[in-house]
């Protein structure tokens, strides 16, 4: 049996990196699975993946900056499955964050809006049209994918980090707010990921060695944050909303790789 049996899920930007983890990994466990994307070849991959793996799944072409284009992913998956008991968040663009954010002084207007528009503004559509549907049900699982940028600081991507803080901030206030009617509001906060955007970066040895220092463990692979969202969607994790989780390969857990006593070893006889 899988976590998921008997579970509906939608995956948000499910054509690549996390998304298209989460989808292909829920759809294993179990679930049947929306592919919500704004890239149709890629999102029809992704489905026909899943389907040639003998699990169920449809494709709908979506925008998360557009409520309407929402409302109506959320209006195709109940005409197909009936109901909603997953939302796994995703929908991003990492061209535009790595390219075109700035720190706040030398941030385009236009940029801004941009990555608000479709980092903070896409949850808001999503937790609200998958929100009102979970509701009726009285049970159901929104899981979104923040950032540990959004938990420290990090220079040079104010818009980004202003976004995906308040995607953690809503998921607290929504929790205190929707789960006492049976819906849980979690968010995972990846570090670098190996996702193919991030190659431009990871595949090159001197920088990945940089990134590799960052991180406790090996830089972690988008199935890994995917097997994190499959526990927050099953019922194993009943009891938990509000979360806000690193899974980051210690990303968030030290300064970096120093042995402080030994750099700041006394000479205890001389004291």
């Amino acid at each position: 049996m899988g976590m998921l049996d008997g579970k509906v899920a939608i995956v948000t930007g499910a054509g690549s990196g996390i998304g298209r983890a989460g989808a292909i990994l829920m759809a294993r466990e179990g679930a049947a699975v929306v592919v919500a994307e704004i890239n149709a070849p890629a999102g029809e991959r992704v489905a026909g993946l899943i389907r040639a793996e003998g699990s169920q799944a449809e494709f709908q072409a979506t925008d998360v900056r557009e409520g309407g284009s929402v409302e109506a992913l959320v209006a195709a998956t109940l005409a197909r499955f009936g109901r909603v008991d997953t939302l796994f968040h995703n929908a991003m663009s990492v061209p535009l964050v790595n390219n075109r954010d700035r720190r706040v002084t030398e941030l385009p207007d236009a940029t801004w809006h941009a990555i608000i528009d479709l980092c903070l503004t896409g949850t808001f559509h999503c937790a609200k049209h998958v929100g009102r549907q979970m509701l009726k049900q009285h049970s159901g699982s929104m899981i979104f994918t923040a950032t540990d940028d959004a938990l420290i600081g990090q220079a040079g991507i104010d818009g980004y980090t202003a976004a995906k803080g308040g995607v953690v901030a809503m998921t607290r206030s929504m929790a205190a707010g929707l789960s006492p009617e049976g819906v849980r509001v979690n968010a995972v906060c990846p570090g670098f990921v190996n996702t193919p955007h991030q190659g431009v970066f990871i595949n090159d040895p001197a920088q990945r060695k940089v990134i590799e220092n960052l991180h406790l463990l090996p830089i972690s692979e988008p199935e890994d944050i995917a097997e994190f969202a499959v526990f927050l969607a099953s019922d194993r994790a009943r009891t938990v909303t509000g979360g806000v989780f690193p899974v980051d390969a210690g990303y968030l857990a030290f300064k970096a790789r120093v042995d402080l006593n030994a750099v700041f070893q006394r000479d205890e006889a001389a004291s």
